[in-house]
């Protein structure tokens, strides 16, 4: 009888292969048909374990039936065996397969147990991951920030309606996010781009339009499923091809659902081109989610859009009830199927007794080839278990002192060579590859390396030992003009040892070392963490962090953002298109990346500092308190601690979920959020919005033009300055506040209407009479100037062609 493992897979197989045949046949049908069939498949699939062994067996006779041989062999016969002396009953087959399972049987009983802990393995691990991407969407959620204004529920609330949803649907938006997606069933939740607040009207609604219809429709529980499905058949290609065209299935039926709600098929096409400019891969959250535009999946889904003659109608429930029917009327007989031998046919002694004297030399020839080869290192039958042999020497040379290990194109092999502490590794990577140095306790560096890609036959990889010193080299044995590599070194050296690098691309990790670090990579990532020293390391693009460590020097890249955190020391962070982030970092001079943009940079450098964009010179100082001052010529203005966060970029949106010591953020243009936070708190940006609180100290926020909303909260003294070339401010005070307002409002005899100064405590506003020209457009000025309370620190507000609203906290 055909065993449960092997009948499983075949029956799966037939059940994956038919939902894809059938779905890929009805190519002219509506992709929510087409979603409904592969979904149908996906979930049969997970349902045929259970199935097979609940339901009744259904036996077919159609297997060939075992050969069996009932006669005896003479006492002379090949047949005849020290176990058998008389070779009397034997069976024909029975003789020859104990004659090599001798030999077979252990490697067949290795691989059938360690099969199952594979299997185990990469179930967890899909689940790992699967879990990972739920864990990372509902931290997303919960630091996102919640759209929830007047425009943004209207939007929502009617085409929720529209859509057919009665859930309450959550609307968040954050940086992290590239594309609108959705995930939940119970509780959905749609996450927007941070840039969302800048989308027109009809952009709003299309985008929800398409989110909406994934609710209705249910596709984030169906692509669950997909994900489960994945993790119980991982090994199998076929689940991964069907889980795919069902994510595609499912954003065409959205599609189709969108411009049948009446918006035109051209402009929904160029609203999705739009999304899908910025749409970028989220890893594990991405997975266990629907997202609203793929890069990979963009020709086709635009080509359907524009395509008129297309069908685009929704699935009944009535379809759905006929598609659970048919799914049950294939598995269960399907499930049921045991395909079992035909009855046994005894062969006739004297007919087939020539046969049997023609085949028991076979077998025992076979039987005692088994036996003499047994315990041997090659088996003659079987293929060569290697390829090609590493070629591994060793030399040492007593009079030079030096050490050599040199290996040849080997797939995993370890080297090492004796050093001395305070010596230096060389590395010189001509093939490239991922780096890993850590320190340990040992005179010795020790190199574990992992050779990989299609060229790694071609590499050479020398460790030479020389003076205390090591030099470990990687270079390809062959000239060509393109080789591909996936190289690894895990590299160990004493704790107090320098490193220098010269790789052709690759990242760097460095961890508990000690010692002065220089080089640079083609490319990759830098980590360092947990090190001391002078620091000299250039990327040619990629992420860098470098955290809990006493450096000095610098650290750069050519594209991608620089994170330090924690460190102690004058360590400068350099990036050509990306944020400079500090974060618990101090030393006297605190360095700053240099960040190129269209119109110029934003040059910081340790001691005397300054920050130059659009022709205008700012300052900044140290003093004794470790407090960084700005003074832009108008007179000193606020600080924030070291321990703050400190992000500066050419251009593009900066966004912070929270800054509980402060934070410093400047960006050439694009809005900017910074979320709860305490310390000093310093925004600017070339033009964009600026949302800043609940903040429990001081503010600045500086804007060419939007507006600007700032929360502040507690007891704690408050100075706010805010200043737009154009936008409204709102400002949201406690209740029992005492400050001193300056406020001024400008509004441009261009504008059509007068600007105003709103409040929920009662002020006295101003407005001056003549027409002021020196600031260029003719203005006249709305100001308050008076305490509230008993007044206090001053909150200062110039605008332009905006209002100034100040509302009491609830």
């Amino acid at each position: 009888m055909t065993s449960f493992i092997p009948a499983l897979l075949l029956k799966l197989t037939l059940i994956l292969a038919l939902g894809l045949v059938v779905a890929a046949t009805l190519r002219a049908a509506a992709p929510s048909l087409r979603h409904l069939i592969l979904f149908a498949a996906i979930a049969s699939s997970l349902a045929l374990p259970v199935v097979m062994l609940l339901a009744p067996r259904w036996d077919a006779r159609i297997l060939p039936a075992p050969l069996a041989v009932n006669v005896a062999s003479p006492a002379g016969s090949p047949l005849a065996s020290p176990t058998n002396p008389g070779g009397s009953g034997s069976a024909l087959t029975a003789t020859v397969i104990d004659a090599t399972r001798s030999e077979s049987a252990p490697g067949i009983e290795s691989i059938a147990a360690v099969l199952p802990i594979l299997w185990v393995l990469g179930v967890v691990g899909i689940l790992g991951w699967l879990t990972i991407g739920r864990v990372r969407l509902r931290r997303i959620s919960r630091t996102s920030w919640p759209l929830n204004d007047a425009d943004w529920r209207r939007i929502l609330d009617e085409e929720r309606r529209e859509a057919g949803v009665d859930k309450t649907v959550l609307l968040f938006s954050n940086s992290v996010v590239s594309t609108p997606l959705t995930w939940g069933s119970r509780a959905p939740v749609i996450l927007l781009p941070e840039d969302a607040l800048d989308w027109s009207e009809a952009h709003r609604r299309i985008v929800l339009r398409h989110e909406l219809a994934h609710v209705a429709r249910g596709d984030a529980l169906s692509q669950f499923v997909a994900g489960f499905a994945c993790a119980l058949y991982w090994f199998h290609p076929l689940i991964w091809i069907a889980e795919r065209r069902l994510r595609a299935e499912c954003e065409r039926a959205c599609d189709d659902r969108v411009v049948s709600l009446g918006t035109p098929a051209p402009e929904y096409a160029a609203h999705l081109l739009e999304v899908a400019r910025s749409a970028r891969a989220l890893g594990a959250p991405g997975f266990v989610s629907v997202a609203m535009a793929r890069p990979s999946q963009l020709e086709g889904r635009l080509l359907a859009v524009l395509n008129e003659s297309r069908q685009r109608v929704s699935l009944s429930r009535g379809a759905r009830r006929s598609a659970v029917a048919l799914s049950a009327l294939v598995l269960v007989p399907l499930a049921a199927f045991r395909a079992v031998p035909k009855p046994d046919r005894p062969v006739n002694a004297k007919s087939d007794q020539r046969a049997l004297a023609d085949v028991a030399p076979s077998a025992a020839s076979r039987s005692s080839e088994a036996v003499r080869t047994n315990g041997s290192v090659t088996n003659s039958a079987a293929p060569s278990a290697s390829i090609a042999a590493a070629t591994t020497s060793s030399r040492t040379d007593n009079f030079s002192g030096s050490y050599l290990q040199t290996r040849v194109a080997d797939s995993v092999f370890q080297l090492s060579a004796p050093v001395k502490s305070g010596g230096t590794l060389n590395l010189d990577l001509k093939t490239g590859g991922e780096v890993t140095i850590k320190g340990w306790d040992r005179s010795e560096v020790s190199v574990h390396a992992s050779l990989g890609g299609r060229n790694w036959r071609e590499t050479q990889v020398t460790l030479r030992g020389s003076d205390g010193d090591a030099t470990l080299v990687s270079d390809f044995t062959q000239t060509s003009t393109s080789h591909s590599t996936s190289h690894h070194f895990d590299i160990q050296v004493p704790r107090n040892f320098d490193v220098r690098i010269r790789s052709s691309g690759g990242s760097i990790s460095i961890a508990d070392v000690n010692g002065v670090f220089t080089g640079q990579t083609g490319g990759g990532e830098i980590t360092i963490r947990n090190s001391n020293g002078e620091v000299d390391i250039r990327t040619g693009g990629g992420e860098i962090h470098v955290s809990d460590s006493n450096l000095n020097g610098s650290v750069s890249t050519g594209g991608g953002p620089v994170r330090i955190i924690g460190v102690n020391g004058n360590l400068s962070g350099q990036s050509g298109s990306g944020p400079v982030i500090y974060t618990n970092s101090g030393g006297q001079n605190i360095g700053t990346g240099i960040s190129i943009g269209k119109n110029g940079g934003v040059s910081v450098r340790s001691g005397s500092t300054s920050i130059s964009s659009s022709g205008r010179s700012t300052s900044i100082s140290n003093d004794s308190l470790g407090i960084i001052h700005l003074n832009d010529g108008s007179g000193r203005g606020s600080g924030f601690a070291m321990s703050g966060i400190r992000m500066t970029t050419a251009g593009g949106p900066l966004s912070l979920a929270s800054a509980p010591n402060g934070a410093r953020v400047t960006t050439g243009g694009g809005p900017i959020r910074i979320g709860p936070s305490g310390g000093e708190v310093y925004a600017q940006t070339g033009g964009g919005r600026i949302d800043i609180g609940p903040a429990q100290g001081s503010v600045e926020a500086h804007t060419g033009a939007g507006d600007v909303t700032i929360e502040l909260e507690g007891a704690n003294t408050h100075s706010v300055d805010v200043t737009s070339g154009k936008g409204e401010v709102v400002l949201i005070l406690p209740r029992d506040i005492n400050a001193t307002l300056e406020l001024e409002s400008a509004y441009t005899n261009n504008l059509g209407h007068k600007t105003r100064i709103e409040s929920d405590w009662p002020l006295t506003p101003t407005e001056t009479s003549d027409w002021d020209a020196s600031q260029g457009t003719p203005r006249r000025y709305v100001r308050v100037r008076q305490n509230l309370g008993r007044g206090g620190a001053v909150i200062r507000v110039r605008t332009v062609n905006g209002n100034v609203v100040l509302k009491r906290a609830q």
